[in-house]
This record gives C-alpha cells, sequence and structure tokens, in this order.
C-alpha cells in the first residue's frame, strides 16, 4: 500500500527544485467545469428531476447527486439515509420532525414506499428562491435515463456528466447503508448498465468507500471530498492517488492549487454561492466548482 502523504512531500520538493517560469502570456488556460450541486438547488427542489433538468438548461457542464441504498437493494438520488424534515413530506402531506426524521431511514424502506414522500411542495428555508413543486427521490437508473434523454433533445452539442457521490459514514454500515464493498458493486451495476462509465466520477467523503472502489473498479474517476485535517492526511487515508480532490472552498488558495498541479489531480472545490467566493475561486483558476446556482458560475465565466 502507498502512502500519499509522503508522495505528496516528495513531490513538492521535487516541483521546487525544477521549478521554471511559466510564459502566461501564451500559456492556454483551460475551462472551468460547472457542477450544479444536487442539480438547482438553489431553485428546485434538491436531487429532483426537476433539479437537474433546470442544471441542464442553465448550461451546467456536470450534474452533482447523492446515491444511499434502500430496503430493496436499488440505488436511490438521496442526500440522507432518512427522509430529513426540512423538505420532506409524509405521503399524506404531515411534517416530519427532528426527533422522527430519523425513524423514516431508507435503508429500511421499499424504494415504492420513498417513493411516496413528497420532497418538494414544502421548500426548503435556506434556498428561498426554491420552488414548491411537488416531487420525489428518483432512483439512480431513472435519474440516468430521464437526463441522458433531456440532455440529448435540448443540447446535442453538450453531453452531461455526473458527479455521483456515494453517502457513507464507517459508524452507520449495516445500519443505514451496506458495507463498502457491497454499497460500490450497488452503484457500478447501475453504472455499467446504463453504460455511462465514461461520463462519471464517484465521490465520497469516506476512504473506506473509496479505496474498495479503486481495488475493484480502478478504471472509474475518483473525487476525494474532504474537510480541514490538511492534503498529506488527508491523502494518507487512500491507498492509491485520486484524480479529483474536492475540499470545502473556504480551505482553498493558491498553495492547495499548487500542491495539487504538482501531484496532478484536479481540484474541484464545494459548495461555491456567493458571489464574492465565486470571484476567489475563478481568479484561482480551480479546475471546476460546485455550486447550488450554475447560473451564478456560469454568468461570471
Amino acid at each position: 500500500m502507498k502512502n500519499y502523504s509522503i508522495l505528496f512531500l516528495s513531490a513538492l520538493l521535487t516541483a521546487a527544485s525544477s521549478c521554471k517560469p511559466t510564459n502566461t502570456s501564451t500559456a492556454k488556460i483551460p475551462a472551468i467545469e460547472v457542477q450544479g450541486h444536487r442539480g438547482d438547488r438553489g431553485h428546485f427542489p434538491e436531487n429532483s428531476l426537476e433539479a437537474f433538468r433546470s442544471a441542464i438548461d442553465k448550461g451546467a457542464d456536470v450534474i452533482e447527486l447523492d446515491v444511499v441504498i434502500s430496503q430493496d437493494r436499488k440505488v436511490v438520488v438521496s442526500h440522507e439515509p432518512f427522509m430529513s424534515s426540512e423538505y420532506v413530506l409524509l405521503p399524506d402531506g404531515t411534517r416530519l420532525t427532528r426527533k422522527t426524521e430519523r425513524a423514516y431511514n431508507l435503508y429500511l424502506m421499499p424504494y415504492d414506499s420513498i417513493r411516496k414522500f413528497d420532497i418538494g411542495s414544502k421548500g426548503n428555508v435556506h434556498f428561498p428562491e426554491q420552488q414548491k413543486i411537488k416531487a420525489y427521490k428518483p432512483l439512480l437508473s431513472e435519474l440516468i435515463d430521464d437526463m441522458e434523454a433531456y440532455s440529448a433533445k435540448n443540447r446535442k452539442n453538450k453531453p452531461i456528466r455526473y458527479n455521483i457521490e456515494i453517502k457513507s459514514g464507517a459508524d452507520q454500515y449495516d445500519l443505514s447503508q451496506p458495507q463498502p464493498d457491497v454499497f460500490v458493486d450497488l452503484v457500478m451495476k447501475v453504472v455499467k448498465e446504463k453504460g455511462i462509465q465514461s461520463k462519471i466520477n464517484i465521490q465520497s467523503f469516506d476512504p473506506q468507500i473509496l479505496n474498495a472502489l479503486h481495488k475493484k473498479y480502478p478504471n472509474i474517476k475518483i473525487a476525494f471530498l474532504t474537510g480541514d485535517k490538511g492534503l498529506a492526511k488527508n491523502l494518507a487515508n487512500l491507498n492509491f492517488k485520486p484524480e479529483i480532490y474536492s475540499p470545502h472552498y473556504g480551505l482553498v488558495d493558491q498553495a492547495l492549487k499548487d500542491s495539487l498541479k504538482t501531484l496532478k489531480m484536479r481540484l474541484i472545490p464545494w459548495t461555491v454561492n456567493e458571489e464574492k467566493d465565486i470571484d476567489q475561486m475563478i481568479e484561482l483558476h480551480v479546475d471546476g466548482i460546485i455550486t447550488d446556482y450554475p447560473e451564478r458560475v456560469l454568468k461570471k465565466l
């Protein structure tokens, strides 16, 4: 097993000793990729078909989404493995509370029951511009079919790509999710059946999920979602080098960008919504921006 904290330090030393000035006047700067976070969450219910269609309409390059597993082993598009009281209503329209929401554990519910819950009519207090429309949590397979057809019809020259986040935590194995090997197999089964391997990357905060994914499916592009422990310490949790590093935007500065360039990893921060933060990420010229408001980023680009 390789220790990427050691490789990280070695790469930085090598870069420092051989650094040469770059002719920025002739260098071609690649475009910044725009990812619609949970679709177009600023304006439509998160992780709904309507939100993803809106992100496509606005011109996002990638739709970012989350997946969990149901009792009948189906891959469901959902940020939480339970019915969140922030935006979900019971099938009869009753509101959930913080005390009751975790009783609706999706891992213990068949998908035909999950689908009956309304994830859009209540709205979300954190997103006042979000339209209040009735919506449901779709299957990953249904989402892919819908997005492929919608993208082909509405923008033939710009196929949509997918950033699929596996929602996982080691303390939840066998409680609200399967073990890592099983989880990645269930997700990849759908991906392969739909033939979109070349259009995706898979991301997670859970190193065990990513290690399992890389071991079993080494050709799949991987993004490592991270907190504030620092680049070297975060990479030390993996037994491979991912293609993409995705920290909170507040952790991104020129030093991090330079370090990742040395390691030949792409930098795609989350979740960048405010004008000043978008400006900062563009100025640093990150490789991609995950945002609840894709139109804000696209307008500036």
